[in-house]
């Protein structure tokens, strides 16, 4: 049998993404960005409102990395800049995890592997930015769905 613990916040992140699916093409956003960003909030480590710094950090450094790389690259061009850009921005990446603000490594490469899927394109740069908070409001829902059955019982 399935507990509530594991249908309600099914339901609440199938209900925000479908309201997401709506309202992001509205917006001129692709709808697949926003769940980048949403799938980051859930790899963090952490959760809720206290995590939030981190995780969008570390996104957001992988977005910068990569339109750094697709600019840089639209200038200088050839394989060998490629290769280049490839070796420094994952380098970068990777040592900056050391950092306890840039440690959640799987967000950089989520941000920047997504914004170089999207050439760049600056709204979806802005939906996988607010696909961090569609993860955020699919927990928190979830959450609540939960404890409000619970006191229910």
């Amino acid at each position: 049998m399935f507990k509530a613990s594991n249908v309600l916040p099914a339901f609440a992140t199938a209900l925000l993404c479908t309201v997401w699916m709506i309202l992001a093409p509205m917006a001129g956003i692709p709808g697949w960005s926003g769940f980048a960003g949403c799938t980051a909030y859930f790899a963090a480590p952490g959760k809720g409102t206290k995590s939030l710094p981190a995780t969008f950090a570390c996104v957001a450094s992988g977005i910068a990395y990569a339109l750094l790389s697709l600019n840089l690259g639209a200038l200088i061009g050839g394989q060998a800049f490629g290769l280049f850009m490839t070796f420094a921005t994952t380098f970068l990446m990777c040592f900056a995890g050391g950092s306890k603000l840039l440690s959640f490594v799987p967000g950089a490469f989520m941000g920047s592997f997504s914004t170089f899927a999207a050439g760049g394109d600056m709204y979806a740069v802005g939906g996988i930015l607010l696909g961090v908070l569609l993860g955020l409001a699919c927990d928190t829902l979830g959450k609540a769905l939960v404890s409000a059955s619970a006191s229910r019982s």
